[in-house]
């Protein structure tokens, strides 16, 4: 009897909490450049490919925000795939930058998998992204050009736990994700890669 105390209440901790602990839908964005922002123009020569989503975590599950004992009170899900929001923003990164090519006329194709996009909320406000870009000839399996990208973003928190607001959290992740097409698409290694 006395052996399945602990277990009764651990059990019953675990059902308290679970039901504390929602899950909300949010928007992540690619903002673009600003108008008076400069950004370096390349020649239009890229068509977007494939994005695909191998982060360990499945669905659109992005991260969470902890109380004060590291219990997750509130869970983030992106309102639309991962790898769709992903495509989108190297999509308008690129036709931004004068690089997308008309119909039939890319020399290159651009593809991603998503290794990481993740956010969290503790101390402070954080999050993470990790790309993967490969370049390729169009038609050709061969590969051009590859490399991995990746940034985090940190802010502290201007609320804690119960009053933390979701949206605070996936303006940090937007961010992230943001800071790694950005720096892909004006990589001086990707734009040589396309000559």
């Amino acid at each position: 009897m006395k052996a399945t105390a602990p277990l009764s209440l651990a059990a019953g901790a675990a059902i308290l909490l679970c039901p504390s602990c929602k899950s909300y839908d949010v928007s992540l964005t690619y903002a673009p450049p600003a108008a008076g922002e400069r950004v370096a123009r390349g020649k239009p020569v890229v068509a977007m490919g494939r994005v695909n989503d191998s982060r360990d975590v499945t669905g659109t599950e992005i991260g969470a925000i902890r109380n004060e004992v590291g219990i997750p009170i509130k869970t983030l899900h992106a309102k639309r795939p991962v790898a769709q929001i992903t495509h989108n923003a190297f999509s308008y990164a690129l036709k931004t930058r004068g690089m997308v090519a008309s119909r039939g006329k890319a020399r290159y194709t651009l593809s991603a998998d998503v290794l990481e996009l993740w956010c969290h909320q503790f101390a402070t406000q954080d999050a993470g992204c990790r790309i993967r870009v490969t370049l390729r000839p169009v038609g050709s399996t061969r590969v051009k050009f590859s490399k991995v990208y990746e940034a985090k973003r940190s802010r502290p928190s201007p609320n804690v736990t119960y009053w933390s607001k979701v949206d605070e959290l996936a303006t940090v992740t937007s961010e992230a994700l943001q800071s790694v097409v950005d720096g892909a698409v004006d990589d001086p290694d990707f734009r040589r890669a396309l000559r």
